[in-house]
């Protein structure tokens, strides 16, 4: 009999994909093709949807990306019903509020952009972050009250992430990688649009030390992710996600499948030693509907095109529409073949464009 896996993302299409072909049953809840994220809220679904699992498993394991951040409510029902494998879940609800992490990040070397529940100082420009977003959504320039957000100094310039894998106390360095952004995007200026891996970037050695030690300090297990940005010689810290997140795909692509296999059983993961300068690349983009739109598909037979909506399917405004994904030998390569794809997309959907 297979083991059965529960996974619970915004999008869980490709992590299905690839939990099957380690000889796994997925069972999955997420926002696009199950649409059923919004429903686990509900302890009356959550636990009957993993009653009906355990009738054939005896063991239900859970692998875990976005849209868990704001349901810490259900956190207690998954802990006793299902075998986590990551961080606990506990760790992603003390991530959510980056002002934990302050003290762990300084010790590590690293540093927060000024933080605060209250307005910043008048000159200082300020960007305001809800405390349980994911996927950079609700991150805006606007002013809001409550004590669910958090007023951040803005750090202009490009954004990165780091991915790494920890097993055991074993840190792993998976790479780097570049984040994209929607252009012209008012509602939401800050929503993750992609990413691409890279070559080494400027302090390399002093970033990867310090990421081991704040690893450490906070006990990290599996697949982990930072955002961070480089200003002025020195590294800002914008988001630390303790779960899977998009740019696994890019590691499990170069691994061949053996990140998902680490990640479900936390076993270690044998890395190259020239993944500082890796042979291939892997890019990837979301595209954003500019206005609610009746799903057809305009361009078939197209094997870049994942995540794609039923026929007919409404796609909501400021909501995706499908990734387009490529490999190549060299970054630049990516961003020609994204740039191209990107120009052939608009001109078939009303949708966003990408700063790559």
């Amino acid at each position: 009999m297979r083991k059965a896996i529960l996974i619970i993302n915004t999008h869980t299409k490709y992590l299905e994909k690839q939990v099957e072909k380690l000889g796994y049953k997925a069972f999955c809840i997420d926002s696009y093709d199950q649409n059923n994220l919004k429903n686990i809220l509900k302890h009356k679904f959550l636990q009957s949807f993993i009653k009906k699992i355990r009738k054939n498993y005896r063991l239900v394991k859970l692998i875990y990306g976005s849209g868990l951040e704001d349901k810490q409510n259900i956190y207690k029902t998954l802990h006793s019903e299902t075998d986590i494998q990551g961080n606990d879940l506990e760790i992603l609800g003390f991530c959510n509020d980056i002002l934990n992490l302050e003290k762990a990040l300084n010790i590590s070397g690293l540093q927060i952009p000024k933080t605060s529940f209250l307005p910043l100082s008048k000159g200082i420009k300020s960007i305001i972050k809800p405390l349980s977003s994911y996927g950079g959504s609700h991150i805006s320039f606007t002013k809001k009250n409550g004590k669910d957000f958090h007023y951040q100094e803005f750090i202009p310039g490009k954004t990165f992430s780091v991915s790494f894998f920890i097993s055991k106390n074993n840190f792993s360095l998976l790479g780097f990688n570049k984040l994209f952004m929607l252009k012209d995007h008012s509602a939401n200026p800050f929503i993750h649009a992609g990413a691409m891996n890279i070559h080494k970037i400027k302090k390399f050695n002093y970033i990867q030390n310090s990421i081991k030690i704040f690893s450490s300090i906070i006990g990290l297990q599996g697949y982990n992710n930072i955002d961070f940005k480089i200003f002025k010689n020195k590294v800002y810290v914008l988001d630390i996600n303790p779960r899977i997140t998009s740019t696994f795909q890019i590691y499990n692509e170069l691994h061949t499948n053996n990140l998902m296999k680490a990640q479900i059983n936390l076993t270690n993961i044998k890395i190259s030693k020239t993944f500082m300068y890796p042979k291939k690349f892997y890019g990837f983009i979301h595209m954003f509907a500019k206005n609610n739109i009746k799903f057809f598909n305009k361009m078939k037979s197209d094997s870049s095109i994942t995540n794609l909506p039923r026929e007919g399917e409404i796609i909501k405004k400021n909501n995706p529409i499908f990734t387009l994904n490529f490999s190549a030998n060299s970054p630049s390569s990516i961003v020609g073949l994204l740039k191209k794809k990107i120009n052939m997309t608009m001109q078939h959907y009303n949708c966003y464009d990408i700063d790559i």
